[in-house]
């Protein structure tokens, strides 16, 4: 199942960008379609064997999306599940609902 939000702008921190937010459930991907294409909001960590539930995605806490997560949630747009850490550097990810 994919949800749409429209019109929906996302701080990324540095800039903000407004477009459509698309929550597909089935590949457990949320991404914010532009004009110039899509912006990736969540990550797959199936390189680690993991999934996240129905309804919900990933989101790294990392590089160019730190505090990303916080600023979906007050927006509306998520909500934490849970916090993980991956990868060598034990970088930091959120097990994110999806509320659109």
């Amino acid at each position: 199942m994919t949800t749409v939000k429209h019109d929906v702008t996302v701080d990324f921190g540095g800039i903000e960008l407004t477009g459509v937010l698309v929550h597909d459930d089935e590949n457990r991907v949320l991404e914010l379609e532009l004009d110039e294409g899509p912006e990736p909001i969540s990550i797959s960590l199936q390189g680690y064997g993991l999934m996240p539930e129905p309804g919900s995605v990933f989101i790294k806490d990392w590089s160019e999306h730190s505090g990303l997560t916080a600023r979906l949630a007050q927006a509306g747009l998520v909500k934490p599940v849970h916090a993980l850490t991956v990868g060598p550097f034990n970088s930091p990810v959120y097990e994110v609902q999806v509320t659109l």
